[in-house]
């Protein structure tokens, strides 16, 4: 009898352990790899943990986007040996993610000696050997972070009504308050934002307006988000969590459309393939309702999330097609953007990019896709870049990023996009009109002026030069900004003149300049 209490003492620890081990793994298989960490981390510091501990401490580490942590804990369990081939190539893209190409390059390479025949590795390593094409076109791009931003996320923008839907799961004034059970803030809901140009600028920087709440009747107890817009902006696609919980597994994300009915939004049909077995993460539709891409973690699949098309035939929805391998991976894809029915724009972190998820884009053809082509920098960095919007003309739009505080804060981008080669010439005339007592509105020459290319967003003049006898200038564009012409006529008149170079960029080669000259205001 006296031996007893000890035994079963040992026997109820190591059924502790045994109990903590499967419930972390539970976490670990339903992709809440925070508590799944937790317990993991509590049975590291236990006597009876194993070596493979470190290589699931490290695996959660990896998912939660703690690329340091998540390398450490790596190098520790390859002292007991090997990495499996899947955590060798996580080993490698946390490396790539916290800007270690060198080390990156080298465990890519030592990874093709397990996998000799991975193509897509292949074009990684060629990628991070020729990196500098993804900066090629930088300057064409001007990017800047929209003030709209908080110390909670705001991601995913939608162009609509002269303004911004965006997701936020900012902290908000309410009696229950709900917690998403990732752990990482409230749930997502919709704000919107005006948009308006800021009319006390020469440039065309845009003021944003107040966020408030968007889509009362769109609003899951959930999450909810992505949309996007259609039909003139009188019907929507939106993401929200499901109402009921999937068997086994967290509650799953599913597709919906709403309409709007008397200046309210309202959901009155949910897409055909919504499930409770796997999840729709974000859509894109094209203007007519009648094309939609999405992407998902179905089964059948190239792993993770992939891209999927879908068609509304005789009032049904097509059974999703997989994109392929063209453009999907064994790692997730997601955000799609189709872009005036011609490109599909979407992020990835399987393809070869700058580290975790970058913007791709790819053509759309009746045979299918073009290969998917990385759009660089600054849409692209180290970290996860997703949510690309652009408006129809092709010059303007948003980006989602997390690439500031450390990788833990999504924030809007808002970015010109400019494909002009650069330095640009472009001429004009300047004229002014005097304002008199009499009527005369004859514009007259203003030769021998004085004019300066003024770098709004630096504050810096960046070319000067002087009108002809006959009021001729012409100016050079060094590169890719928002700029306003200073003249200073002859009597020493200073006056400005916005050049927007953004507007007329396709058409824009010479043009006239007018100032109002009064005489009488001094």
């Amino acid at each position: 009898m006296g031996i007893i209490g000890p035994v079963n003492a040992q026997n109820s620890v190591a059924s502790l352990f045994a109990s903590d081990y499967s419930i972390a793994d539970k976490y670990y298989q339903d992709r809440d790899y925070k508590n799944a960490l937790r317990l993991y981390v509590a049975c590291a510091r236990k006597k009876q943990a194993s070596s493979s501990i470190y290589l699931r401490i490290a695996r959660c580490y990896y998912h939660l986007k703690e690329y340091k942590k998540a390398i450490e804990n790596y190098e520790t369990s390859l002292e007991a040996g090997d990495l499996p081939k899947a955590d060798l190539l996580n080993y490698a893209e946390a490396n790539a993610a916290i800007l270690n190409y060198k080390t990156a390059t080298a465990l890519y390479k030592k990874y093709l000696q397990v996998d000799p025949d991975n193509e897509l590795v292949v074009r990684k390593i060629w990628r991070l050997d020729n990196m500098q094409y993804l900066f090629e076109d930088s300057a064409h791009y001007a990017l800047r972070p929209v003030p709209l931003n908080t110390t909670s996320a705001e991601m995913c923008a939608s162009l609509y009504g002269g303004g911004l839907v965006f997701m936020s799961n900012r902290d908000t004034l309410k009696v229950i308050k709900n917690v998403n059970g990732s752990g990482v803030g409230g749930f997502y809901e919709l704000y919107f934002a005006e948009v308006k140009q800021d009319s006390t600028s020469v440039s065309s920087k845009l003021q944003f307006e107040k966020a408030t709440h968007f889509g009362k009747g769109l609003t899951s107890k959930y999450n909810t988000g992505p949309v996007a817009f259609f039909d003139k902006e009188r019907q929507v696609a939106v993401i929200a969590s499901s109402s009921t919980p999937g068997r086994d597994r967290p509650r799953t994300l599913g597709l919906y459309f709403g309409v709007k009915k008397n200046g309210r939004w309202e959901i009155d049909r949910s897409f055909t393939h919504n499930s409770e077995q796997y999840s729709i993460y974000d859509v894109t539709i094209d203007e007519s309702g009648k094309t939609l891409f999405f992407s998902s973690d179905r089964t059948g699949g190239f792993g993770g999330k992939d891209l999927y098309k879908s068609e509304l035939k005789d009032g049904l929805w097509s059974t999703p097609l997989n994109l392929g391998d063209e453009i999907n991976t064994p790692k997730d894809e997601a955000y799609p953007f189709l872009h005036n029915r011609h490109t599909l724009y979407f992020s990835s972190n399987g393809l070869p990019g700058l580290g975790e998820m970058d913007v791709f884009k790819s053509n759309v053809s009746p045979n299918g896709f073009d290969e998917p082509q990385n759009v660089g920098y600054p849409i692209n960095s180290s970290k996860d870049d997703f949510g690309f919007v652009l408006d129809s003309l092709g010059t303007h739009g948003y980006i989602s990023s997390n690439r500031k505080n450390g990788g833990y804060d999504d924030d809007l981008y808002e970015f010109d996009m400019d494909l002009q080669t650069y330095p640009l010439s472009i001429s004009g005339t300047i004229k002014y009109k005097e304002h008199t007592w009499t009527e005369d509105t004859e514009l007259k020459i203003m030769a021998s002026a004085r004019v300066s290319l003024v770098d709004n967003l630096r504050n810096v003049s960046v070319f000067e030069t002087t009108s002809d006898r006959n009021g001729h200038f012409s100016v050079l564009i060094p590169y890719f900004s928002e700029y306003f012409i200073r003249i200073i006529g002859v009597e020493g008149d200073e006056h400005k003149a916005s050049l927007e170079i953004l507007k007329y960029r396709k058409e824009l080669s010479s043009y006239e300049i007018v100032i109002i000259k009064d005489l009488f205001a001094k």
